[in-house]
């Protein structure tokens, strides 16, 4: 019971993340219709689906030698990676929107 109520919380956790990055994506639709300025906010869907893959697969599939939940960031590669894909892109796109809502144009 308590490992699946830490799993849901890992889990919970990473959705919240997801969500905030949604609100970005919206952010980047704005600027693109209301200024007519390429944003590639559909590059934010990206660090949404990867976080919520690495998410589900930390805190349901990765599991240590007795099949208990591992639920932290050390152990399985896939989820990091996953996590850090998710992180970088999201870092490049968040840099590019802030430029294009700050007035650099091209």
């Amino acid at each position: 019971m308590v490992n699946l109520l830490g799993s849901m919380l890992v889990l919970y956790c990473w959705v919240v993340a997801a969500i905030l990055i949604f609100f970005l994506l919206l952010i980047g639709r704005f600027y693109e219709v209301r200024f007519h300025q390429r944003s590639y906010c559909q590059l934010m869907l990206v660090p949404i689906l990867a976080y919520v893959l690495a998410a589900v697969g930390d805190a349901f599939l990765v599991n240590d030698d007795w099949g208990n939940p591992l639920l932290d960031f050390v152990g399985e590669i896939w989820p990091d990676l996953l996590f850090l894909v998710g992180g970088l892109v999201l870092a490049v796109s968040c840099y590019s929107l802030f430029r294009m809502m700050m007035g650099s144009r091209k």
